[in-house]
């Protein structure tokens, strides 16, 4: 539920990015009079729209993934093969989320802001970062409850996806 809730509320954002890059090219091309802070802005917009998409790519398993073995699988032997998994990404999702907290209050300490022309604040774009991580973590926490729970049972439960 979490995950699909900061979907729905990220998604926004590329309405905000599509606002931002059509005032740029209006302001570039019809009044000759670019801004400095367009593209930056919507770079941050989109990389905050990919980052925060992990979770919810991973509630409704839209990940990439190696089907040509996996596909032959019994629907038990897949849940044991992913909770495997979901051990390995589990343990690599902690240190990632460890080493994005230090990064991120590292950033907001010092106030970090960009080196361009412009200057905006990173330290803001730099939260999202163990943010995203923490979300995509308890997405994978869920996911690994679900899988040993039908591996072992072999019952999968109503609002499973």
């Amino acid at each position: 539920m979490t995950s699909e809730w900061s979907g729905r509320l990220v998604s926004y954002l590329v309405i905000g990015m599509f606002v931002v890059l059509l005032y740029e090219v209006v302001l570039r091309y019809v009044f000759q009079s670019p801004t400095m802070w367009a593209h930056e802005t919507a770079q941050m917009m989109y990389g905050v729209h990919g980052l925060m998409a992990g979770a919810v790519a991973l509630l409704y398993r839209v990940h990439v993934r190696m089907d040509v073995i996996y596909s032959r699988w019994s629907e038990r032997t897949k849940a044991k093969m992913d909770c495997g998994m979901g051990l390995l990404a589990l343990t690599f999702l902690s240190l990632f989320l460890w080493e994005a907290g230090k990064a991120g209050v590292h950033s907001f300490i010092i106030q970090e802001i960009s080196r361009t022309a412009w200057g905006p604040p990173i330290w803001i774009y730099k939260l999202f970062f163990p943010i995203a991580v923490l979300l995509v973590l308890l997405q994978a926490i869920a996911d690994l409850i679900r899988n040993f729970t039908f591996a072992i049972t072999g019952v999968r439960y109503e609002n499973d996806t």
